[in-house]
């Protein structure tokens, strides 16, 4: 079954009690059948803690828009992605920002992107101020795969300026980060196009795994200023024992993306499934991901 035929049957499921929908997601999207009372592999690990009881700090920093004080007061305001507006409906949108290259993004989910790398077109700011009404009226938790983190969020819009050249947005950096030290770097490129999802280590060597994606065909070359994203990555993600911290390079500065708490919702199948497993090791006992994974060159 395809991915998103899963999708269109999970949410036909979200019915069922938090435990059981929790089960039943597992079962769709890993095909793997488990009571999750003893997890051990990282998928497995990812839905026990959005079936778990909230906490404060992660859905804090779920939130788009809250996320920037408490990224702000770690690293410093340089890092952030420079804000135009925050919008609580689309009649407060201001045309006169919507001129310059920027994104639009719902801070309370996932899916609610809008590029407009030159800018909005002003007989476009209808449809752009229906779209945010949609977006805000969403209650992501409800109406997404219950994400734990997303729960009772306030539904607001912030635009953020445009970062990309020539119509594309730069390359995402999602760091994979386990009790405050990064363990793996995934480099997703052309994500509204043509997307690849490149698995690395921290040190640059690609992992012999395989997501919903794939890889480049050619090994994407490590950004400028990539010592210091490792240092970011492992200041954001200290204070908690997973959490992925996403992350651009833009001429040689880096700028905060957003921290994810259930990558994919823990839904996204990696294989090998050993590989699944050697992350659960990672995150229960902080085992090292052992060799094996690593794609040594010829």
């Amino acid at each position: 079954m395809r991915f998103d035929a899963r999708v269109l049957l999970a949410r036909r499921l979200r019915v069922l009690p938090r435990r059981v929908f929790a089960v039943a997601l597992h079962a769709l999207f890993q095909g793997e059948l488990t009571s999750l009372r003893h997890p051990r592999t990282y998928s497995q690990l990812a839905a026990v803690r959005n079936a778990g009881p909230p906490d404060p700090l992660v859905s804090r920093t779920a939130d788009k828009y809250a996320v920037r004080a408490h990224v702000a007061d770690r690293i410093g305001e340089e890092h952030l992605v420079p804000l135009l507006q925050v919008a609580y409906r689309g009649a407060e949108l201001d045309p006169e920002l919507l001129r310059e290259p920027c994104v639009l993004k719902g801070t309370h989910g996932c899916e609610m992107t809008e590029l407009l790398p030159g800018g909005a077109d002003p007989n476009d700011l209808p449809r752009l101020r229906r779209v945010v009404d949609r977006w805000v009226s969403t209650d992501y938790f409800r109406h997404g795969m219950r994400e734990r983190s997303y729960r009772g969020l306030v539904p607001r819009v912030v635009v953020e300026r445009f970062l990309g050249n020539d119509d594309a947005p730069p390359p995402d950096y999602k760091f994979f980060v386990f009790h405050g030290t990064p363990a793996m770097v995934v480099v997703d490129e052309n994500r509204f196009s043509h997307h690849t999802s490149t698995m690395l280590t921290p040190h640059w060597e690609p992992f012999a795994v395989d997501n919903r994606f794939g890889a480049a065909a050619a090994l994407p070359s490590p950004p400028a200023g990539y010592d210091r994203m490792l240092e970011i990555a492992a200041t954001l993600g200290k204070e908690f024992d997973f959490v992925r911290v996403d992350l651009y390079g833009v001429e040689g500065h880096v700028y905060f993306g957003e921290l994810t708490h259930y990558p994919g919702g823990g839904l996204v199948r990696i294989r090998p499934r050993a590989f699944d497993r050697a992350l659960g090791d990672l995150w229960r006992h902080g085992t090292p991901i052992p060799d094996r994974f690593v794609r040594r060159a010829c």
